[in-house]
């Protein structure tokens, strides 16, 4: 009987054990919950409220993805001609794609110059890295592009089969 009785009262300790973990959350997790939108609960834990806390953030982590690659034509091309700037390519016309061009033809010029000064190494890594992102969305915005008006297209010609019209 009294091994009963003493897991009886080990299980009750750490019940209450549990009860008072539950019912506090730090200043810190109860401010970033807020700051989330997240709904603090009188039960939640300190591992549940850190565990929603990364799955919102990772959430936005991913909608500011997302808004990045959905970058309109106008943002690429005004990020475009910056860089252009910034390497002394003069512009002349608003096409973002003879604008990447001459950026590209621009820093092959500059990395044959760089091969006599290993110092300018690094600048010009970032140029290149900055061309192959802004490259790769106009891509990426061209294909959407294109998908779009493939869609509309198949929805117009539908639409003369629905009406007899073709």
């Amino acid at each position: 009987m009294s091994t009963s009785i003493s897991s009886v009262n080990a299980g009750s300790t750490a019940a209450s054990e549990a009860a008072v973990k539950k019912s506090t959350l730090s200043n810190e997790t109860k401010s970033r919950l807020a700051e989330l939108g997240i709904a603090y609960t009188e039960g939640m834990t300190e591992a549940e409220a850190s565990a929603k806390i990364k799955e919102a953030e990772a959430h936005q982590g991913e909608q500011g993805q997302n808004q990045e690659e959905n970058s309109s034509e106008s943002d690429i091309l005004s990020e475009a001609k910056s860089l252009a700037a910034l390497m002394g390519v003069a512009v002349s016309s608003d096409d973002v794609d003879e604008i990447l061009d001459d950026i590209g033809a621009e820093l092959e010029v500059m990395l044959e110059e760089a091969e006599k000064n290993p110092a300018n190494l690094s600048q010009l890594s970032s140029y290149l890295t900055q061309l192959t992102s802004l490259d790769e969305r106009y891509d990426y915005l061209v294909t959407q592009q294109e998908n779009l008006f493939a869609a509309m297209n198949m929805v117009s010609t539908n639409n003369k089969i629905s009406l007899g019209l073709e």
